[in-house]
């Protein structure tokens, strides 16, 4: 390691040296606002003689070039500071017209002129790839595209070319020569190859950066790009992380990079993680290098940027393909559903694999989407985000089952308690209560939309200016409506204001607030546009209690028969375990009948196993249990999960069905028999 402390200017005037900004560093940041501060920093040095300023720590390592060639050197750390300083001197060599002096500061700090042809050495300081054509382009005078005009890069040129344009040369000149060149750095060259212990990654980990704090998708990137060569680094970068770039560009948090490795972590280990913030990126960073020890770093990348692909069908910046598909995964998201992406994402790579057809898919997303709709009518979610992804453990069941939507609804209904899924007396009596609130409902809206496309196959728009949702008896009651309503005017208002029954969804760019009951009729007739604002209401000749206990009751049995169906099997059921959970269903041989039989793995009828007990089976001589039977299996068939976690009873089959089926009948058979004890919730 050698360092030195020169000024900032004083290392850029190096001609025999060329700056990389290697790729797994992330894209150049600095907002205008630490720009504005960099620049009264230079005017604060320039106009208070004999002052200095320390401008922070610049790390980096030699690579070896061709003869011919600036030496290249890698950065560690400095890279927003020393983009910054070279914008603020291609903004002032811009504002110059001296042509001596725009060469000298072109020649003295921005290229390498003793290089011909590769522009990549030319410029003294080669930036990340996603910023290199606009950086480039800056500098080189050449024109930008749209896109390049909305990078960092070129809002921060045009930040200092504004503050120099109305100055003159001369103050140009002071501000570089008076202010600029007093800024001090610390260098230090790390020297890998002769001391083991200066290893790049661990300590650019190690550094605090001055802009924002490094995400879990920065540092996952470092990780997989860092101790490579920079060639090795620039070629994994351009061929997968630059895809997961683009393929997530989108404007929306919850489907950044970062999002995207934390759900991707929770679809390869089948548990889940903390989401993604900028207070645990390095919590879950540990959790990624611990998951993925030992990984091909190359193949790991490659698998990254396919999947990044899907989630970028789950963000809606992609195409499934499929028209239906895409429509049911924004459904999901309307109805908030995010404790079930990495699960989907997992959906959508059997998809692309061919183990799951578009009808398969539609299925499943059906199944789920009915889950989350009737579990935000009665304000449940409670549990999704932890345990959704643990469902990642049944894709073999999936696979296998006749119907898909069903069997992805039997086990959604096969957990605890609060991750219940509410049948249509859960919907009907919650709806019905004077207590329910669907007007405040968030996906309220939403439902309502997908009753109207039920009833006349069309859809509204939800970002529809026009579109609102309309109370019919109004929130405030004039003398009109206390007297259509009668004497318990106030507990009618009090109890079935914002109740289903007395909303509806139109299309209209006018409040009709307090108007009366037949003239709000007259405009839902001809005005409104919506069928739902027809049915159960123009057809009334007053407006109170009855009638909006009469349209509920129509509303819900659209939403629980058409909208949300579950089949007969749910429809009154309690769709939960009262088991506690461990690693699965409780299993017992001897309930099932099973001691002395033989049981066969689901997809290889060569591996059979003798039941010998309650919990106990022999396989090749040797007595085992289930689950770490399981285990050594996959193992044996190279592909084991991280885990190494098991249930087991989904991969064992007796007389073709699963042991998981096989419990399910007796757990049925034992409810049939206790039916009149049942109590429903």
């Amino acid at each position: 390691m050698k360092t030195n402390e020169p000024k900032i200017l004083e290392l850029l005037s190096n001609n025999d040296v060329t700056f990389f900004i290697p790729p797994y560093q992330r894209n150049y940041e600095w907002e205008t606002d630490i720009c504005e501060i960099f620049y009264k920093d230079i005017e604060k040095v320039a106009y208070n003689s004999g002052s200095q300023h320390f401008f922070g720590t610049v790390i980096y390592y030699a690579e070896s070039t061709i003869l011919g060639q600036p030496d290249k050197y890698i950065l560690v750390d400095g890279q927003q500071r020393l983009t910054t300083t070279m914008l603020f001197l291609i903004a002032a060599r811009d504002c110059i017209s001296d042509e001596n002096l725009r060469n000298y500061i072109d020649s003295k700090y921005l290229k390498n002129n003793n290089v011909s042809g590769d522009v990549e050495y030319k410029i003294k300081l080669k930036q990340v790839e996603s910023d290199w054509q606009a950086y480039k382009n800056i500098i080189l005078n050449e024109p930008l595209n749209e896109k390049d005009k909305k990078s960092a890069v070129f809002r921060n040129y045009q930040f200092f070319k504004f503050k120099l344009a109305n100055l003159s040369e001369g103050d140009i000149r002071h501000l570089i020569e008076k202010g600029l060149t007093n800024f001090n750095i610390v260098t230090i060259q790390l020297e890998p190859e002769r001391n083991a212990w200066e290893k790049p990654q661990e300590i650019f980990e190690s550094m605090n950066s001055l802009g924002k704090p490094l995400s879990l998708a920065d540092l996952v990137r470092n990780y997989l790009l860092l101790g490579k060569s920079s060639e090795e680094q620039d070629n994994l970068y351009r061929r997968y992380w630059l895809k997961i770039e683009e393929n997530l560009s989108g404007d929306n948090d919850a489907f950044s990079v970062s999002a995207f490795i934390r759900d991707y972590m929770q679809l390869e280990d089948a548990t889940s993680y903390k989401k993604a913030t900028d207070t645990n990126h390095k919590e879950l960073y540990r959790n990624f290098k611990s998951l993925f020890e030992g990984e091909n770093y190359e193949q790991l990348i490659r698998k990254l940027a396919e999947h990044s692909y899907l989630y970028a069908v789950l963000a809606g910046y992609q195409s499934s393909g499929n028209l239906k598909i895409d429509q049911k995964i924004a459904d999901l998201k309307l109805v908030e559903a995010s404790g079930f992406y990495s699960f989907i994402l997992g959906v959508l790579h059997l998809r692309k694999g061919t183990q799951l057809n578009d009808s398969d898919t539609l299925a499943i997303l059906e199944a789920i989407f009915i889950y989350v709709a009737r579990r935000r009518i009665l304000r449940l979610t409670q549990g999704e985000n932890k345990n959704a992804p643990l469902l990642v453990k049944y894709f073999d069941n999936l696979i296998t089952a006749t119907d898909k939507k069903e069997k992805m609804l039997s086990l959604l209904s096969n957990q605890q308690y609060a991750l219940r899924l509410p049948n249509d007396n859960d919907v009907m009596n919650y709806l019905s209560s004077k207590e329910s609130n669907f007007y405040n409902l968030r996906s309220g809206k939403f439902l309502f939309s997908l009753i109207e496309e039920k009833l006349t196959k069309s859809r509204p728009i939800l970002n529809e200016k026009d579109l609102q949702v309309e109370h019919i008896m109004p929130q405030k009651l004039n003398s009109t409506w206390k007297n259509e309503l009668g004497e318990k005017y106030e507990e009618i208002h009090n109890n079935y204001l914002h109740h289903i029954g007395n909303l509806t969804l139109i299309r209209h760019n006018q409040e009709l607030g307090n108007k009366p009951f037949a003239d709000k009729k007259a405009i839902y007739e001809n005005n409104a546009g919506m069928q739902i604002a027809k049915d159960k209401i123009v057809t009334e000749q007053s407006w109170g209690e009855t009638q909006i206990k009469t349209r509920a009751e129509y509303l819900i049995r659209l939403l629980t028969e058409k909208i949300l169906p579950i089949s007969d099997k749910f429809k009154t059921n309690n769709n939960y375990s009262n088991e506690k959970r461990g690693r699965g269903r409780k299993l017992s041989f001897l309930k099932l009948g099973l001691i002395g039989k033989t049981i066969v793995y689901f997809d290889d009828e060569n591996i059979v196993a003798e039941v010998i007990g309650d919990k106990k089976l022999k396989f090749e001589g040797t007595d085992w249990k289930l689950s770490p039977l399981t285990c050594e299996i996959e193992t044996r068939k190279n592909r084991r999960n991280r885990s190494g976690a098991y249930w087991g009873i989904n991969k064992w089959i007796y007389q073709g069905k699963t042991l998981e089926d096989w419990i399910d009948e007796m757990k049925d058979d034992e409810a049939g028999d206790n039916d009149n004890e049942v109590e429903y919730f």
